[in-house]
């Protein structure tokens, strides 16, 4: 089981920095402690500088109130999903992902608890 989630890893480690310095690069409002919340659409809180690829907030077909943090390729008309968090953990409408200096990227539900998150 573990052997199986270790490409989705690695794509993520692969992909993320790109989103990271990408976005630091190109806007003067992306800062440690920068933060997207899930709302009630579908939204990008990251964009590659190819556009290739978008990171954020997208829901699952069978719930609206329902989001996975994801990349997914931005190119194409469907919007395919790369990667995303937690599968049997989503996150309900109003959760917020952030980026910290000393826990890295952290997922958290509106009551505060964390979903989930990176290594710093």
């Amino acid at each position: 089981m573990a052997f199986a989630l270790l490409p989705i890893f690695l794509c993520l480690l692969t992909l993320l920095p790109i989103f990271l310095v990408a976005q630091a690069q190109s806007s003067d409002n992306f800062t440690m402690g920068a933060s997207h919340t899930a709302s009630g659409i579908n939204s990008a809180w990251l964009i590659s500088p190819s556009g290739d690829f978008a990171f954020g907030f997208q829901h699952p077909v069978e719930d609206k109130d329902l989001f996975f943090l994801t990349i997914w390729y931005a190119k194409i008309p469907e919007k395919t999903v790369v990667w995303f968090s937690s599968r049997d953990n989503p996150a309900p409408r109003g959760s917020k992902v952030e980026l910290t200096a000393d826990r890295g990227l952290v997922l958290t539900a509106p009551n505060g608890s964390e979903l989930w998150k990176t290594e710093p």
